[in-house]
């Protein structure tokens, strides 16, 4: 999962200013620029959702401007595929966000990202997400960390 959350996603993110001492932050990534967006579908290397994608539409089109294994794809099958990610991202965002809403989480938006902070240890933040069961949707709408589970910024200890 985390390959196909990075390859399309930003791949050097703006780290999240540090929360208040005591609490802990996290970024739930929304959209990226349109450019960055579109060029991530039109050139390879692919997460494998959308190679199959394109394979499919060069199939059932028998488009010869789409030759998957040169890593060529017509604009128009580069915006079906950006369509198909925002929505399956959107969705898990519109989830995982009302989720921590609902356990009280602070959510700010800061860009075209959200960022979700509450007062707790990444330990304890981590523990809750996991109970809440959005700790793995997150890993496809957040920064990842060294371990591939959604990355916390921590403002210290009080």
């Amino acid at each position: 999962m985390r390959d196909a959350a990075a390859s399309t996603m930003r791949a050097q993110p703006a780290p999240v200013p540090a929360p208040p001492p005591g609490w802990v932050a996290l970024r739930v990534h929304l959209f990226d620029t349109p450019s960055a967006e579109l060029l991530r579908a039109l050139h390879a290397p692919w997460p494998r959702w959308m190679r199959r994608l394109y394979e499919l539409e060069s199939r059932a089109h028998v488009e010869e401007e789409i030759d998957v294994s040169a890593g060529q794809v017509t604009a128009s099958a580069a915006v079906s595929a950006v369509s198909n990610l925002l929505h399956h991202r959107l969705q898990v965002a519109a989830f995982v966000v009302g989720v921590l809403e609902e356990a009280g989480w602070e959510l700010e938006l800061l860009g075209d990202d959200l960022v979700a902070s509450v007062r707790m240890t990444p330990h304890a933040a981590r523990a809750r997400l996991e109970d809440l069961g959005v700790a793995g949707p997150l890993c496809l709408v957040s920064d990842l960390d060294d371990s591939g589970w959604p990355r916390l910024w921590y403002g210290g200890n009080e």
